[in-house]
């Protein structure tokens, strides 16, 4: 078994000799998403979809058939098909005429986009607001896919998967210990100090990490979860190098415009942002803004299709 060194907690949390250090801190990530797997499970019909995309040997016929199967997660995919998102003239009746159009890879978007908001869908409230996670998530994918088609540094459809579950480890680390994230939340707003920084001190690894172990797990590819796994620092990955990029820049530019904003100018906000980070991509300031304001647009149209739960007000 994987040991995992037990760290003592950072002073600034003032735990004191009485308190019970909590049971996540001994475990690896590896252990953790084996311990909450039936949790946290893919539904049978999106891992079979995700194994006929990896497969060379599979037809749109054989995706869309096991698709149909599923008539929840088809009528998603044609809503989101048949909406303003993607703008085709004509109604999209079929799932296999859906994937003609849109391309695999954005179907493997969309199917695990509307499962993953399934999967978490009973995430307690206590801790975190789910409708703004979600809107969250849903626009830094989408800024990361749209600097993704500007920059044509890597493919769109899998960097908005990236920005989507680039998150997932907080909801795992609230369930399995509620109680200590929340003391980490509060030192994190009282000193202005990260909360992966709280993370690695306290447990011994970072959310980032445990969200990519999931992915992993999930059996979706490299290019998905490395880039999550090193979000915080790109520099440190050897593989898929301007997929972790793009996904640092799209976070910081939801960190700086944030999708609940309802007032203000996206280019106010973006002045905050690294230039070097733009520097990097050759982007500008004014190119950023132009991404986040139709992010922001076209957030609240996805979110309402993949988690139509969702009860953001506007």
């Amino acid at each position: 078994m994987a040991q995992r060194l037990i760290l003592p907690p950072p002073a600034a949390l003032c735990y004191n000799s009485t308190m019970s250090r909590p049971e996540i801190n001994a475990m690896t990530p590896q252990e953790i998403i084996q311990d909450i797997d039936q949790l946290f499970s893919l539904p049978d019909v999106v891992l079979r979809v995700n194994e006929l995309l990896e497969s060379d040997q599979s037809t749109i016929s054989d995706i869309g058939a096991v698709i149909s199967n599923d008539p929840a997660l088809s009528a998603r995919l044609l809503k989101l098909v048949n909406s303003a998102f993607y703008g085709f003239p004509a109604q999209v009746d079929t799932i296999s005429r859906a994937i003609g159009l849109i391309g695999t890879n954005e179907v493997r978007s969309i199917v695990l986009a509307s499962s993953a908001t399934s999967v978490f869908r009973d995430v307690s409230s206590d801790l975190i607001d789910m409708n703004s996670f979600w809107h969250r998530s849903v626009y830094c994918g989408l800024v990361a896919k749209k600097i993704a088609a500007a920059t044509r540094r890597t493919r769109g459809e899998s960097q908005f998967l990236t920005g989507l579950f680039h998150d997932l480890g907080k909801l795992i680390l609230i369930i399995k210990a509620p109680q200590d994230y929340e003391q980490l939340m509060r030192v994190s707003s009282e000193q202005g100090t990260l909360m992966s920084d709280l993370e690695e001190e306290w447990l011994g690894f970072s959310s980032a990490e445990l969200g990519a172990q999931l992915l992993a797990h999930w059996h979706l590819p490299e290019s998905l979860w490395l880039p999550v796994k090193h979000q915080y620092h790109p520099e440190a990955c050897d593989l898929f190098v301007n997929e972790t990029h793009t996904l640092n820049l799209a976070m910081q530019v939801t960190n700086c415009v944030e999708p609940e904003l309802k007032s203000g100018s996206p280019q106010d906000k973006i002045e905050l942002l690294d230039s070097v980070a733009m520097d990097d991509f050759d982007l500008s300031r004014e190119n950023l803004s132009t991404i986040a304001g139709d992010a922001n647009i076209e957030s609240l149209e996805v979110l309402s299709i993949i988690n139509p739960t969702n009860a953001t007000v506007y």
